[in-house]
């Protein structure tokens, strides 16, 4: 009998251990604000959850500034944020850069390059012809506190300043792949220039030891509508149905280096860790909430949130008026949070697109009742004009977490 009651205890004390080593694992959101507390605005500057570090999109604030003083206004934005945090450049492991003219791309990478001289970061590159406020140029960085956790993947292409792929900790970071063959130039039809940009993150995928299904999350950024549903079908030949990462699909003005699709693309070291989300009504629903994408995706603590816009789960209809856009699709992005057992709160990184850059500020009122509750860091921007024969006025992708 005593024997049985000590084998109880130590099965009790092996439970109690292990639940304490699963919390121990839970990792602390801080705020990046002068004091430390929760801000009150519609974003934070910077958000750190565990070693990974979010910082909100910066622009360079100094309208007058040639394009050499506002990549190097923009990036030290970057660089104050950080240093809240004892960082700096340094430990960027990815960067969203978001240019308003495609003629700055040259000397972009020139100035950029001052800032990373060796293993600069994954980047990916986009033309869009407008960021808010007078900027013309935004850049969103995610870093990584502990240099000893950041390994590049792949060597930078001969004369631009990014790095193929970065792991940080247990996360790879894919720079944005095009159609690129690997002698030169691009496949002659939209069908294989798509396959060969998939291929070229699976060279990359392969290079870090994983494939496919580890990915958590992919940006797809098309230069034509026209060009969705055939990105969609090739698409679909890389993953498992019903088991595909999260997605945002993004029209935007510009693509670098001829290409018509870029594609960027995050993925776990543990797969163990990868776990999707789908939330019953969502079996079915518009665009890339259906077969080319799951609602989310977890990688450990970590939610990956697909890109979501104001339409009706049941009937795939959208709403025309932008406040109804947007409470809409803050009600698609809750029903997968809540089923991950999150909510708004738990937010800490998004990527908000606009049709209208005029609908910015009428946008942000109806945003703040609920994304704001956080909050998370935040890039918003207008990716394209007039490419998306929709009614769709505002979509929007996001990152949470589950932190102590």
């Amino acid at each position: 009998m005593r024997s049985i009651k000590l084998g109880n205890l130590l099965s009790l004390f092996l439970l109690l251990a292990m639940l304490v080593d699963l919390a121990g694992q839970i990792p602390e959101k801080k705020f990046l604000t002068a004091d430390g507390k929760k801000p009150s605005g519609l974003f934070a500057p910077g958000v750190v959850v565990g070693k990974t570090v979010y910082i909100a999109g910066k622009g360079d604030y100094k309208p007058n500034d040639d394009l050499p003083g506002k990549v190097r206004n923009c990036l030290g934005e970057i660089r104050k944020t950080l240093q809240v945090a004892g960082l700096d450049l340094k430990n960027v492991v990815h960067n969203f850069c978001y240019l308003e003219d495609p003629s700055w791309y040259g000397e972009f990478n020139k100035v950029y390059s001052e800032f990373f001289p060796s293993n600069p970061p994954a980047r990916t590159t986009l033309g869009v012809p407008n960021v808010p406020g007078e900027s013309r140029i935004e850049i969103t960085s995610i870093a990584y506190s502990d240099p000893k956790g950041i390994k590049p993947v792949g060597v930078p292409p001969a004369g631009f300043p990014f790095t193929p792929g970065v792991i940080a900790g247990d996360m790879l970071y894919i720079s944005g792949k095009g159609s690129q063959l690997p002698e030169g130039g691009h496949p002659a039809t939209f069908e294989e220039q798509v396959r060969q940009t998939m291929k070229n993150v699976g060279t990359t995928l392969k290079q870090a030891g994983l494939d496919f299904r580890h990915v958590v999350m992919i940006h797809v950024f098309l230069d034509k509508y026209e060009n969705w549903a055939l990105t969609n079908q090739v698409y679909s030949e890389f993953f498992e149905y019903g088991n595909e990462p999260a997605r945002a699909t993004v029209f935007v003005g510009w693509i670098p280096g001829g290409s018509h699709v870029e594609v960027t693309c995050w993925a776990t070291t543990q797969l163990k860790n990868r776990k999707v989300v789908r939330p019953a009504p969502m079996k079915f629903g518009a665009g890339e909430t259906a077969m080319t994408a799951s609602p989310a995706v977890w990688a450990g603590n970590t939610l990956y949130l697909s890109s979501f816009y104001g339409y009706d789960t049941l009937s795939g209809t959208v709403v025309t008026d932008l406040e109804q856009q947007v409470r809409r699709m803050a009600q698609n992005h809750l029903e997968v949070l809540k089923t991950a057992g999150l909510d708004f709160k738990d937010i800490i990184s998004g990527h908000v697109y606009l049709k209208d850059i005029n609908d910015y500020a009428p946008m942000n009122n109806i945003y703040k009742e609920y994304y704001s509750a956080g909050p998370g860091v935040r890039t918003c921007l207008m990716p394209n004009t007039g490419l998306e024969k929709n009614e769709i006025r505002v979509r929007a992708s996001f990152i949470a977490a589950k932190t102590k």
